[in-house]
Protein backbone atom coordinates (compact mmCIF):
# COMPACT_ATOMS: atom_id res chain seq x y z
CA UNK A 1 0.00 0.00 0.00
CA UNK A 2 1.07 3.49 -0.73
CA UNK A 3 -0.40 6.58 -0.24
CA UNK A 4 1.13 10.08 -0.73
CA UNK A 5 0.71 13.95 -0.27
CA UNK A 6 3.52 15.23 -3.08
CA UNK A 7 3.06 19.01 -2.20
CA UNK A 8 3.70 18.36 1.10
CA UNK A 9 6.21 15.48 0.83
CA UNK A 10 4.68 13.33 3.63
CA UNK A 11 4.57 9.80 2.04
CA UNK A 12 2.91 6.15 3.88
CA UNK A 13 5.07 2.85 2.12
CA UNK A 14 4.57 -0.98 3.08
CA UNK A 15 8.30 -1.41 3.46
CA UNK A 16 9.95 -4.95 4.17
CA UNK A 17 9.06 -7.00 6.85
CA UNK A 18 5.31 -5.85 6.88
CA UNK A 19 5.91 -2.83 8.60
CA UNK A 20 4.41 0.43 7.21
CA UNK A 21 6.57 3.80 6.98
CA UNK A 22 5.34 7.14 7.22
CA UNK A 23 8.07 9.95 5.78
CA UNK A 24 7.75 13.79 6.04
CA UNK A 25 10.29 15.43 3.82
CA UNK A 26 12.68 12.34 3.58
CA UNK A 27 12.74 11.95 7.68
CA UNK A 28 11.07 8.93 9.41
CA UNK A 29 7.63 9.73 11.09
CA UNK A 30 6.37 6.58 11.95
CA UNK A 31 7.03 3.01 11.74
CA UNK A 32 4.65 0.13 12.67
CA UNK A 33 3.03 -2.77 12.03
CA UNK A 34 -0.46 -1.44 11.66
CA UNK A 35 -2.12 -0.02 9.59
CA UNK A 36 -4.48 1.42 10.78
CA UNK A 37 -1.92 3.39 13.06
CA UNK A 38 0.02 4.33 9.85
CA UNK A 39 -3.09 5.50 7.90
CA UNK A 40 -4.35 7.38 10.77
CA UNK A 41 -0.76 9.51 11.12
CA UNK A 42 -0.83 9.87 7.52
CA UNK A 43 -4.50 11.30 7.53
CA UNK A 44 -3.09 13.59 10.57
CA UNK A 45 -0.49 14.96 8.80
CA UNK A 46 -2.13 15.40 5.61
CA UNK A 47 -5.15 18.13 7.09
CA UNK A 48 -1.99 19.66 8.30
CA UNK A 49 -0.17 20.64 5.39
CA UNK A 50 -3.45 21.05 3.53
CA UNK A 51 -3.96 23.98 5.02
CA UNK A 52 0.12 25.53 3.87
CA UNK A 53 -1.24 23.81 0.46
CA UNK A 54 -4.59 24.52 -0.34
CA UNK A 55 -6.82 23.13 -3.08
CA UNK A 56 -6.72 25.39 -6.12
CA UNK A 57 -10.33 25.34 -7.52
CA UNK A 58 -10.62 24.79 -11.67
CA UNK A 59 -12.70 27.49 -13.66
CA UNK A 60 -14.95 26.11 -15.32
CA UNK A 61 -13.13 26.06 -18.65
CA UNK A 62 -11.07 23.77 -16.74
CA UNK A 63 -12.75 21.52 -15.51
CA UNK A 64 -14.75 20.77 -18.97
CA UNK A 65 -11.77 20.10 -21.15
CA UNK A 66 -10.40 18.04 -18.04
CA UNK A 67 -14.00 15.71 -18.34
CA UNK A 68 -13.64 16.26 -22.07
CA UNK A 69 -9.82 14.56 -21.92
CA UNK A 70 -11.13 11.74 -19.46
CA UNK A 71 -14.16 11.02 -21.77
CA UNK A 72 -12.00 11.09 -24.67
CA UNK A 73 -9.00 8.66 -23.13
CA UNK A 74 -11.69 6.46 -21.80
CA UNK A 75 -13.22 5.65 -25.31
CA UNK A 76 -10.09 5.04 -26.69
CA UNK A 77 -9.51 1.88 -24.38
CA UNK A 78 -13.27 0.48 -25.83
CA UNK A 79 -13.01 0.39 -29.43
CA UNK A 80 -15.60 -1.03 -31.01
CA UNK A 81 -13.54 -1.91 -34.50
CA UNK A 82 -11.08 -4.12 -33.09
CA UNK A 83 -9.55 -6.71 -31.19
CA UNK A 84 -11.96 -9.08 -31.74
CA UNK A 85 -11.34 -12.62 -33.48
CA UNK A 86 -13.49 -14.50 -35.21
CA UNK A 87 -15.31 -17.58 -34.09
CA UNK A 88 -14.94 -20.69 -35.81
CA UNK A 89 -17.66 -22.80 -36.96
CA UNK A 90 -15.84 -25.77 -36.64
CA UNK A 91 -16.19 -28.50 -33.82
CA UNK A 92 -13.17 -29.60 -31.67
CA UNK A 93 -13.06 -32.94 -33.30
CA UNK A 94 -13.17 -34.20 -36.65
CA UNK A 95 -15.38 -36.87 -36.30
CA UNK A 96 -19.28 -37.06 -37.24
CA UNK A 97 -21.73 -36.92 -34.71
CA UNK A 98 -19.90 -37.02 -31.66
Amino acid sequence: MKLAFVPGELYLDNVEGGQFLVRLKGEEILRTRSRRTAVAKFNELRCMLERDFPVKELSADQKSELLTKVIGDSLVGHNSLGGRKKKSTAGSTRTFGG
